[in-house]
């Protein structure tokens, strides 16, 4: 059973007491809001003027705790994205895989995709995505063919190896 612990002036833990009484985050000082109004029985004004809330923003803050709609403390989780949440590329491989099977070209598939409401940003279907259409393919190298080349000699030590 849980048992009051007074505290008294001389206490080393009374310099502590403002992380409590004055929470700098915002989900503290919303939960010391709420627990001062249903614990200590202060008015919507009192628990408000205590911990920089209106009267109104106090009725919000409690009617939000009552519907569920707030969320206090995080839950617990690994990093990253949440099960069963997999990147629209992975949600769309196999149709990609799919309709490159028939032969269609990356411009075909990407207005395929794109009819169908999954649009991807990838540019290669061999990854499971192509180029949204409408957009302009790589630079391809037909048009340096009559360029010379770097202006720069190769780095020292490295010839032409086969």
């Amino acid at each position: 059973m849980w048992q009051a612990c007074h505290v008294t002036a001389r206490s080393p833990q009374r310099g502590e007491a403002g992380w409590f009484t004055a929470p700098a985050q915002l989900n503290h000082r919303r939960y010391e809001a709420l627990r001062a109004w249903f614990t200590e029985g202060l008015t919507y004004a009192q628990a408000g003027q205590r911990f920089g809330y209106t009267r109104w923003a106090m009725v919000s803050l409690v009617r939000e705790f009552r519907a569920g709609k707030l969320d206090l403390f995080a839950q617990p989780r690994k990093p990253g994205p949440p099960p069963g949440a997999a990147p629209a590329k992975d949600r769309a491989r196999g149709r990609v895989l799919e309709l490159r099977r028939q032969g269609l070209s990356t411009y075909e598939i990407s207005a395929r995709l794109a009819a169908e409401g999954r649009p991807l940003n990838r540019r290669d279907p061999r990854r499971g995505g192509v180029r949204p259409a409408g957009t302009r393919p790589a630079a391809s190298r037909k048009h340096l063919a009559g360029h010379p080349g770097p202006r720069h000699a190769p780095a020292p030590g490295i010839g032409h190896r086969l």
